[in-house]
């Protein structure tokens, strides 16, 4: 069998087994990713807060990174997510009085106050508009800086095979996009946004943005 053409039965097969991994690796740390704890990437959020901020979470998911804005950044958080079910997990499991998580969609969603900071982790990605919430978050918001976390493109080499073969290389299917440095960069500067810190690791961009 010629080796594309193998290829091209196998990757598929990597996917279900990765997708596999991923539910279990939720499981073993009882609902929460395993990756929260073994990427620390929360920290870079927290050091970047000041006790007694307001910090807005955009699409918190389960939670997760709130609590510990609040919890441990010392943080006033306001999590907003469309997704209930990820949200009801969040009030079982992360319970904190600093935190007030809100079942929205961030496209439509007016923010009551202004917030000293706003988060986007993992959120970005899924946007088709990304420009436009952006913009309208800042405005909206009014916050002096923006944290930003999203997926870089070139991860492996694998993004590079799977695009010569013709096959899906997001490392997520509802995926909008996947990023390089220079179009975080170029995405920002379109919003009114600039990039004060960058970092890379684990495949992902850490950003953080000041409006201009």
């Amino acid at each position: 069998q010629p080796p594309d053409r193998a290829l091209r039965r196998l990757l598929p097969l990597v996917d279900s087994l990765l997708a596999r991994v991923d539910l279990l690796a939720i499981d073993l740390d009882e609902g929460v990713h395993a990756k929260h704890r073994i990427m620390r990437y929360h920290d870079f959020f927290v050091e970047r807060v000041r006790p007694g901020e307001r910090v807005l979470d955009v699409g918190c998911g389960r939670g997760e990174l709130a609590y510990d804005l609040a919890e441990h950044g010392g943080a006033h958080v306001t999590a907003i997510d469309i997704d209930a079910k990820a949200l009801a997990f969040a009030r079982e499991r992360f319970p904190s009085e600093r935190l007030e998580l809100i079942e929205a969609d961030a496209l439509a969603w007016v923010p009551p106050e202004r917030y000293d900071a706003v988060v986007l982790s993992n959120v970005l990605e899924h946007i088709a508009d990304r420009v436009g919430l952006l913009r309208r978050l800042v405005e909206l918001a009014r916050p002096e800086r923006v944290l930003i976390r999203v997926p870089l493109l070139e991860r492996d080499w694998l993004v590079g095979l799977r695009r010569d073969l013709g096959l899906p290389y997001f490392s997520d299917p509802t995926h909008e996009t996947e990023y390089s440095p220079e179009q975080l960069d170029a995405e920002l500067r379109e919003a009114g946004l600039e990039r004060t810190e960058l970092e890379q690791r684990w495949g992902e961009l850490w950003a953080v943005a000041r409006p201009g």
